[in-house]
């Protein structure tokens, strides 16, 4: 990976919740160590880079989880899917199946969403907002009768970075 903002938005629709996270005092409360992803539950949900499955399971309140280690050195997690659809261990494509839109465990919203964190693997308090990875989205929201369809652009205001080499 040469540059930020080429990984592939994990879920068609808009940012519910933006990161929040303060490396100075990681155990702060009101932190928000990803982002909240809305999509209709069902939903695919794909993996935004290539790597390995390093986790494909359930957590106490974060439900079915997926994480995958990129060999950019950071790994990806997407929790509160409705359905897992890899393996540990197993390779994956970018924009391949990992799961569908949940919900599972303790959702944090009501209306279906996925969350996407982001870390430098191997550092625990490694957090990095997502969107700093991905390009600058546009998603159509479902249209009701009442109204005709918009197109909605979504994009971060952080400065895109270089991804540091792999580990």
């Amino acid at each position: 990976m040469s540059e930020a903002r080429a990984w592939s938005w994990p879920v068609d629709g808009p940012v519910l919740r933006s990161f929040s996270f303060d490396h100075a005092h990681p155990y702060a409360g009101g932190q928000h160590r990803g982002v909240d992803l809305g999509a209709p539950a069902g939903s695919p949900v794909l993996a935004p880079a290539q790597g390995v499955v390093s986790f494909a399971g359930t957590v106490p309140t974060g439900g079915k989880t997926v994480s995958i280690e990129t060999p950019y050195g950071y790994t990806t997690t997407l929790v509160h899917l409705g359905s897992i659809e890899v393996r540990r261990g197993a390779p994956v494509a970018e924009g391949s199946l990992v799961g569908t839109v949940g919900p599972s465990g303790v959702p944090e919203l009501t209306e279906p969403y996925v969350y996407f964190g982001l870390r430098t693997t191997g550092d625990p308090q490694g957090y990095v907002d997502p969107v700093a990875f991905l390009p600058a989205h546009t998603f159509s929201p479902p249209a009701t009768t009442a109204e005709a369809p918009a197109v909605v652009a979504v994009a971060s205001d952080a400065s895109p970075a270089a991804a540091p080499a792999a580990e």
